[in-house]
């Protein structure tokens, strides 16, 4: 007795003197398994990727060389010996021409070249924001279909689940008209075939749940084994209005194609910078030279200055340097030209056939819901009570329950299928309004 008390008193003195940090580390899934809507995946994934801070610091990186790439070069200065004659070693007082010499230099390049190189960078930034926007609206993409992708397989282990239940009510009901020698041992080993085939399937979905709850961690940069949360039932949404203009919607929002027109206009600047290189650009410069005053020669020790002007001489090297350059400018415009066009057309191409393709879902959905489903239903309700009165065999009854089965999750998957395909018509359009805060459809 003595010891079972001793172990009761160890045991309690386990348990309240848990070090902190262990009750935290066991406390902390339990406070993020809760809830999670959609709204919210996005949030977190939007605020956490480490892609999207790469790109908004290049934004701003971009955004602060516009200044720079518009100043002037940096200024030159130099301090130097001058007319020291050779072999008196370093004597200033040799000479009435000897002295200290200071320079300053600068160089200036033509304001338009400047302006244009300012404009360039400008578009620069332009370019890396539009990027920023296309990549936060595929992180948005990215998290809906790996949250409708979870939401199915939650369904469909729920489905599997309730059609194990229902399997092990035929085999009971088997089993029952067996003892009573109405039924055949046949029809127990068949339902106990079909419900070791619904444990395997339920056995395979729950893998693959745990799968999709990984993905959906990933893009929320979450520990891959942290409980998702619990999700909202998976429904439908309602479709983008306006599906005559839709294309033309997709070239004026998306993007990607703004960043391709950005890049455009970026290669035009460049060819007209690089045609800029046949004027020339100048220089200035400033010498002051002290001199040190000989005794035997009363001219000395003024000092002296002189002042320059240089400029460029481009016409020298103009086929080899100015018109290779703009002839290699032009044809970067002219690339960006046509790979703007070739993007156009897929996008247009890609919006057709993601609206055939929710448009079949749907189609086929509700085909499902208002007729195959219901029929599946009826046939199995049916065949059970006629298989109870003996009018039909048991095997006609796991043909209709497996029917029933495949309808439901056939059901389910168009459900979430139509789902993704709303979010890829999403991105293409430019980015849904969840992209800006607010919902994303069934998440809640």
């Amino acid at each position: 007795m003595t010891k079972v008390w001793l172990l009761c008193l160890l045991a309690g003195m386990m348990v309240c003197f848990r070090p902190p940090g262990a009750r935290a580390a066991g406390q902390g899934p339990a406070q993020r398994g809760g809830a999670l809507s959609l709204s919210a995946a996005i949030a977190e994934a939007l605020e956490k990727s480490a892609e999207l801070k790469a790109l908004a610091r290049r934004v701003e990186a971009a955004e602060s060389m516009v200044r720079p790439a518009a100043a002037l070069p940096d200024p030159m200065a130099s301090v130097g010996l001058t007319n020291i004659p050779v072999g008196s070693g370093v004597q200033l007082d040799q000479d009435m021409m000897s002295g200290v010499e200071l320079m300053l230099s600068q160089e200036v390049p033509r304001g338009e070249k400047r302006r244009l190189r300012a404009r360039a960078q400008s578009e620069e930034a332009e370019m890396l924001r539009a990027r920023l926007q296309d990549r936060q609206n595929d992180v948005v993409r990215m998290v809906k279909k790996a949250y409708f992708d979870l939401q199915y397989l939650e369904e469909a282990v729920t489905i599997t689940d309730q059609n194990r239940l229902l399997v092990e009510d035929m085999l009971a009901a088997a089993e029952g008209r067996y003892a009573t020698g109405k039924g055949m041992l046949q029809d127990i080993f068949q339902a106990q075939v079909r419900l070791s085939q619904m444990l395997d399937m339920l056995v395979e979905l729950r893998q693959k749940r745990a799968a999709g709850g990984i993905r959906l961690n990933k893009l929320m940069y979450r520990p891959p084994t942290e409980p998702v949360g619990e999700l909202a039932p998976l429904s439908r949404t309602g479709r983008p209005g306006g599906e005559e203009g839709m294309e033309e919607r997709a070239i004026s929002g998306s993007p990607a194609l703004a960043e391709m027109r950005v890049r455009l206009r970026q290669q035009g600047i460049r060819a007209e910078l690089a045609a800029q290189g046949i004027r020339p650009d100048f220089s200035f410069a400033f010498r002051y030279m002290i001199r040190q005053r000989l005794e035997m020669n009363p001219m000395s020790g003024d000092d002296m200055w002189s002042a320059s002007v240089g400029m460029s001489l481009p016409w020298l090297y103009r086929r080899e340097k100015v018109d290779e350059e703009v002839r290699g400018a032009r044809a970067e415009q002219e690339a960006a030209e046509q790979e703007l066009a070739a993007m156009e057309n897929e996008l247009r191409q890609m919006v057709e056939e993601t609206v055939t393709e929710i448009g079949r879902a749907e189609e086929q959905l509700s085909l499902v819901e208002t007729a195959l489903l219901p029929q599946a239903e009826g046939a199995l309700s049916s065949s059970r009570a006629a298989y109870e009165t003996g009018k039909t065999e048991f095997g006609n009854l796991l043909d209709n329950q497996m029917s029933l089965y495949n309808e439901q999750l056939r059901r389910a998957d168009l459900a979430a299928d139509r789902e993704r395909s709303l979010a890829d018509l999403e991105y293409l359009l430019g980015g849904p309004p969840s992209c800006r805060g607010g919902e994303g459809g069934s998440g809640e």
